[in-house]
């Protein structure tokens, strides 16, 4: 007699179980590195406001990290080493602002600028960032002189 004729018939279980503890692991991870994720990305957002939205809404960014435009007015810049104050005005609104550090090149009274800070509810913004805009480049044939040479090479 074989094997087979001794041992009664066996229902073999071919259905694979899915491995529910992995799965829901992997889930949990996949969750909290999706959270982490989106909270370290939430600092890295600024908002972009004009001066007049700005100075008409203050309270509302008060506490926010904001990047603030408009032009530097003409007789109001002053420095002192490395620090800089000057207003920043646009359709009328102006929003003093006081400036720390190394200023870019194209910064003087009259050009565009983003100034970037914390918003308080101190009448002056103090700024971390300041971007200034070089009219030169966006005007038909003002590239700057150097780009100049490069473009006849």
């Amino acid at each position: 007699m074989s094997d087979m004729d001794t041992e009664p018939d066996k229902l073999v279980n071919t259905k694979k179980t899915l491995p529910w503890g992995w799965i829901i692991s992997g889930l949990f991870v996949l969750v909290l590195i999706v959270g982490l994720s989106l909270k370290a990305v939430e600092g890295t957002f600024t908002y972009y406001v004009t001066t007049p939205e700005f100075v008409d809404h203050r309270a509302s960014y008060e506490g926010k990290h904001i990047k603030i435009a408009g032009r530097v007015k003409i007789g109001s810049l002053q420095q002192q080493d490395t620090t800089y104050n000057f207003v920043v005005e646009l359709e009328g609104r102006e929003l003093p602002v006081v400036y720390h550090g190394l200023a870019p090149d194209t910064f003087k009274e009259g050009v565009d600028v983003v100034v970037e800070g914390k918003a308080t509810t101190s009448e002056v913004f103090q700024a971390d960032t300041l971007m200034a805009k070089c009219a030169s480049k966006y005007e038909a044939g003002g590239l700057p002189p150097l780009e100049q040479q490069q473009r006849k090479l």
